[in-house]
């Protein structure tokens, strides 16, 4: 399982340009379990962008137990069972985990998606086949910056702000193998017609989140995220007079 936490409404709203049609999609399994990204918290938060302005072009969660994660589940979920939203729509606010984000970009064919969950650690995952690895659940998720597209996780390195030089033919100086993550996220952000992303200096990521033992109080409201940075509050619904989101 993976844990994720919603990442603040004033966030969130930062990802979307005007006039955009956004399309929300969560996840009825991890997220479920985390009130992050179910079925109310997916319904909510097309409601929630609709209070603020935003045009949403509708929204969809997997059943219950069902991960988003899983290719042929998403794809039908979102190319057939809502296919005429889909078809209005701009972009999709994913509330899930970053495996999730990337099974709609490949689901949607390269889709362009936003970030609604900060993903921050995983538990016990069970696959029938082959599994790969699309994000380090640091729990401070900035892909939004790089089209989807983790560089924690694809670059060799890590590195969060552009390539390291050593790349040649597209293919990793540490692995000749392994296609260089930068690369990758050059090539998704140039066919979003959104390269100047790159310029955008990614500021160092605050590893005491990454610290061990952490921990996540859930509530239907609000979730409690706990490290060595400190505590982290975000309400997964509007309330009549909220404390601050994140502390």
């Amino acid at each position: 399982m993976h844990a994720t936490i919603q990442k603040p409404i004033e966030e969130i709203l930062t990802c979307f340009k005007k006039g955009e049609r956004v399309f929300v999609v969560g996840c009825g399994n991890c997220a479920e379990k985390c009130h992050s990204g179910g079925v109310p918290e997916t319904k909510g938060m097309a409601e929630r962008l609709m209070r603020r302005g935003v045009q949403v072009a509708g929204w969809a969660c997997t059943n219950s137990g069902v991960s988003l994660c899983k290719l042929v589940v998403t794809r039908k979920m979102l190319m057939e069972e809502h296919k005429s939203e889909v078809a209005q729509t701009d972009s999709f606010l994913v509330l899930a985990c970053g495996q999730g984000i990337h099974t709609v970009i490949d689901a949607t064919d390269g889709g362009t998606v936003h970030v609604g969950c900060d993903t921050i650690f995983g538990g016990e995952t069970i696959s029938d086949d082959f599994i790969t690895e699309y994000c380090s659940l640091c729990g401070e998720c900035i892909v939004e910056s790089t089209g989807g597209l983790c560089p924690v996780t694809l670059c060799a390195k890590s590195l969060l702000n552009g390539p390291c030089g050593g790349a040649k033919n597209g293919k990793c100086e540490v692995d000749k193998n392994r296609d260089c993550g930068w690369q990758l996220i050059y090539d998704r952000l140039n066919a979003l017609g959104r390269v100047d992303q790159m310029k955008k200096y990614l500021a160092p990521k605050r590893n005491s989140k990454w610290s061990r033992p952490r921990s996540l109080s859930v509530q239907s409201e609000v979730a409690t995220f706990k490290s060595l940075a400190g505590e982290c509050k975000v309400f997964n619904t509007d309330l009549p007079n909220p404390p601050t989101g994140k502390e």
